[in-house]
């Protein structure tokens, strides 16, 4: 750790134990505790960017009045398949962050319908360097059935590929569960390859 990364540490902990000024404070906001459920009258002590402490009495350089406001957490959406928004991703932002989404989790199963691989890869490409934080899952089911010709396939030896992908965090929704409960071979592969990660289901529970 450099000297200058343990000096904002300690400057961090300082404004934490109300030593010294956060940059902001967000004063007596309704804050949602996702721990335990409950709703607090609260400050927010915010120091370059981060949030150093939550509680009573903070000083900011800057403080903001936040009365009868809610402070909530980013909301992280589970589930989206930004193809049907029409957006590239790099659009998204403006789209979500006023609404206080902060996070997507993806499933790219269009764009790897018609261009396959290359098209989970544009994905990843276009939602780098933005702010929106952005994870995808393998698509399970490209196509979606045998019956389909949109243009590309996915299998077992694609998503190995994808596996590694550090924004990829598992398999995406497998819609095929007859295929799952008939023992399918080639689905039961991707099935397996991605044992021990997210495997999205189709169906309630």
């Amino acid at each position: 750790m450099t000297d200058d990364a343990v000096r904002k540490l300690r400057e961090r902990i300082r404004v934490a134990r109300g030593e010294i000024p956060a940059d902001l404070v967000l004063k007596k906001g309704r804050v949602v505790n996702v721990f335990s459920g409950t709703i607090e009258e609260s400050d927010i002590a915010v120091h370059e960017g981060t949030i150093a402490g939550i509680g009573a009495g903070y000083r900011g350089k800057e403080e903001v009045d936040a009365s009868g406001k809610w402070i909530v957490p980013g909301f992280i959406d589970a589930h989206l398949h930004i193809e049907s928004s029409m957006l590239l991703p790099s659009n998204l932002p403006a789209a979500l962050l006023p609404h206080g989404t902060t996070a997507i989790i993806a499933d790219p199963h269009e764009i790897a319908n018609v261009l396959g691989l290359e098209g989970v890869r544009f994905m990843l490409r276009e939602s780098e360097e933005i702010p929106l934080d952005v994870f995808f899952m393998a698509p399970s089911c490209v196509p979606a059935s045998p019956l389909e010709t949109s243009g590309a396939r996915l299998g077992t030896s694609e998503l190995e590929e994808l596996k590694n992908e550090k924004r990829i965090l598992g398999l995406a929704e497998v819609m095929n569960y007859p295929a799952v409960l008939m023992g399918d071979p080639d689905l039961l592969g991707k099935v397996a390859l991605f044992q021990g990660r997210i495997i999205d289901g189709h169906s309630p529970r």
